[in-house]
């Protein structure tokens, strides 16, 4: 009994020896500070060391894949580098005479790669809080600059001149913060009171070019009738004159030899019966 006891106690030493390292393990597979990141095609990861002399944001730009690091002491950043599409709230800016213009503007734009590090260093936010902050105020400041440049007429009749403006500051100041410009859609409405001129206008042109679009058919149609008429009477002329011509030709050919043989041809063979006195000639008439 007491042999079986003593066999006993060195058993159950071992269960709780490798229960205990068992633990440890698990605790040690929860808490071990290795893992890794899976930086996808189209982004970009950037290490950032949390520890040592030369903590802060490496200027070593990590390439797509996967990347091992210690989570304790290194922390990894993604940033994605397609080409992103943010549709902004609309903001009103004054021109400079002081019309106030709606602006809703969206922006397609990818960040240069090479200055990601960049990027991160200097505003150490996601680059969500960046398009909303930064990259928003940017955009802002590039339409109050231009309208204050235009007057609320030039703005609608220049929109061209007036949107490549706007696109070499957006170029110029994104550019040098590693943001890479590349489309920008911006719906203008004009105030109530410019736009109501701006539907009479276009009525008034309409009306005048439909005037005289009226005016030129009326015109072509005349000239038609004119071109008609000119060739009727032209015709008319020739068949008179053809006529004449006929006539004249007719009355050329009547003879007196002529005229006797179409006597013959028209007598019947009866002579005309007439009584007349001792000194009456007889007369046949031609029928």
């Amino acid at each position: 009994m007491e042999f079986q006891e003593n066999n006993k106690k060195p058993l159950v030493k071992r269960i709780i020896k490798y229960g205990l390292i068992f633990i440890v393990f698990l605790i040690f597979l929860v808490i071990q500070p290795f893992t890794y990141e899976n930086i996808d095609a189209g982004n970009v990861g950037i290490k950032i060391n949390l520890y040592g002399s030369d903590r802060g944001v490496d200027n070593i730009t990590i390439v797509t894949g996967r990347v091992w690091y210690n989570s304790w002491t290194t922390k990894i950043v993604e940033f994605p580098t397609y080409t992103q599409s943010v549709d902004y709230d609309p903001f009103v800016v004054t021109t400079k005479d002081a019309a106030e213009f709606k602006v809703d503007p969206k922006l397609n734009y990818h960040v240069n790669a090479a200055m990601v590090p960049q990027i991160y260093r200097q505003y150490r936010k996601p680059l969500s809080e960046i398009e909303q902050q930064f990259m928003r105020n940017t955009i802002y400041d590039a339409y109050r600059i231009v309208a204050n440049s235009f007057s609320s007429d030039s703005v609608m009749s220049n929109r061209e001149k007036f949107e490549d403006r706007i696109q070499n500051i957006l170029t110029k100041n994104l550019n040098k913060d590693g943001f890479i410009y590349d489309q920008l859609t911006s719906a203008i409405t004009p105030p109530e009171s410019l736009r109501q001129m701006i539907d009479e206008k276009n009525a008034s042109i309409q009306a005048r070019l439909k005037a005289e679009n009226q005016a030129k058919q009326a015109d072509a149609e005349a000239k038609v009738k004119v071109a008609t008429a000119t060739g009727e009477a032209q015709a008319l002329l020739v068949r008179a004159k053809a006529e004449a011509e006929a006539n004249r030709l007719k009355q050329s050919a009547l003879t007196p030899m002529l005229i006797q043989q179409e006597w013959i041809q028209k007598w019947d063979g009866k002579l005309p019966t007439t009584q007349a006195g001792g000194n009456t000639s007889l007369m046949m008439p031609i029928k």
